[in-house]
């Protein structure tokens, strides 16, 4: 009897959300993701907002061409095949659908790639979105859509020195690069844990890294810090310590959920916690792996209490990250109904019980505004 096969139309990739992701800084996020776990030590992005393009350049492993073709450009491949759930370098894999993908591949009018390990030659392609796009309408199979050639002297100087790693340039970013660089900074710094965390690991913007420094502004504006559970993080030592002279108050609290830890922080106003510029605001949010899964914790258990518009912070439970797949589509999110990430909610519900006294107890003390 004659073997049959899965013949997949290219329609697939607008089913799996190849249009889901909007957010500039989500597309940087799965650049940067990437980069980390392909054990990169150093991520360059380089923004024109003139032009209206984006290179993002790393020194990690790189790609053959049987990577490329086959981990890649493979919608749906999981790093953590086999049970891998570390890097190399022992770094907790952050990609898991092998979707996340999709964001770099749709985001600009045309994605040019190049790769290469330290014993290879480059390799890469050109993805043409409005190609891409005819070959949908006229629903293709994979092989019948080949990639264009990459010219490598688009890449200029970013070839100098270049032994090994991965440069993606984005050509014509969907709606125009927006943000200002100052806001993309900071959303970095407040997003990308694990590239404060870890020394091993830079992120570096027009040339300038990213560091600490960019929260100087939100660290100096905050008044009571409660630290949960025992949590090693640079801002909470190097920015908000006891020692610091604005830091008012500072309390631990212990939780039982298992592998919970993080700080809840209070601003002096609400307004300190407003992003300059932009429309946005400092949250409490959750990390898992040092990469935020969930933005406004607070929005799952509201309590219309005063104290909510002053508070701000970060919550890491990485077992979130586990066999099971928690997250959603999107990668934006947790799946809401998720038996632990209820555990989680209920449990920080019984945190902000305590914060809320707290907060009330301590602003009347230092004659301002609590909760009436």
């Amino acid at each position: 009897m004659e073997k049959f096969t899965f013949n997949i139309s290219l329609s697939v990739l607008n089913h799996l959300g190849r249009n889901l992701y909007r957010n500039f800084i989500t597309v940087l996020g799965e650049a940067i993701s990437n980069s980390w776990d392909a054990d990169a030590k150093n991520v360059w992005i380089h923004i024109d907002r003139e032009n209206n393009h984006l290179i993002i350049k790393d020194d990690g492993e790189g790609m053959t061409t049987d990577d490329f073709q086959n981990k890649f450009l493979k919608i749906g491949y999981s790093k953590r095949k086999g049970g891998a759930e570390k890097t190399d370098l022992q770094r907790p894999f952050i990609g898991r659908k092998g979707i996340g993908k999709l964001a770099l591949l749709s985001c600009a009018k045309r994605i040019h790639i190049l790769s290469k390990t330290n014993d290879s030659d480059f390799v890469g392609g050109v993805i043409d979105n409005s190609g891409l796009d005819n070959a949908i309408n006229d629903d293709l199979n994979p092989q019948q859509y080949p990639l264009e050639n990459v010219n490598t002297q688009l890449f200029g100087k970013h070839l100098e020195d270049f032994e090994q790693g991965t440069i993606i340039y984005f050509e014509d970013i969907n709606d125009g690069i927006r943000n200002r660089i100052e806001y993309i900074r900071k959303l970095i710094a407040l997003f990308f844990r694990f590239s404060l965390i870890d020394s091993s690991f830079s992120i570096i913007l027009n040339n300038d890294p990213i560091t600490l420094n960019e929260l100087n502004d939100l660290s100096q504006s905050t008044q009571f810090v409660w630290q949960i559970n025992s949590i090693d993080d640079p801002y909470l030592k190097d920015k908000i310590s006891p020692t610091h002279e604005h830091i008012k108050k500072f309390e631990k609290l212990n939780s039982s959920l298992d592998g919970v830890k993080g700080f809840i922080a209070s601003v002096v106003e609400p307004k300190n916690l407003k992003i300059r510029n932009t429309q946005e605001k400092v949250t409490l949010d959750l990390y898992v792996n040092g990469r935020l899964r969930e933005k406004e914790l607070l929005k799952h258990i509201p309590s219309a209490r005063l104290v909510e518009n002053y508070i701000y912070g970060q919550i890491h439970l990485d077992r979130l990250d586990g066999e099971k797949d928690r997250f959603t589509s999107s990668r934006e999110g947790v799946i809401s109904d998720d038996p632990l990430f209820q555990s989680l909610l209920a449990e920080l519900k019984e945190i902000m019980k305590i914060i809320t006294d707290d907060w009330d107890k301590w602003r009347v003390e230092l004659r301002q505004d609590g909760d009436s």
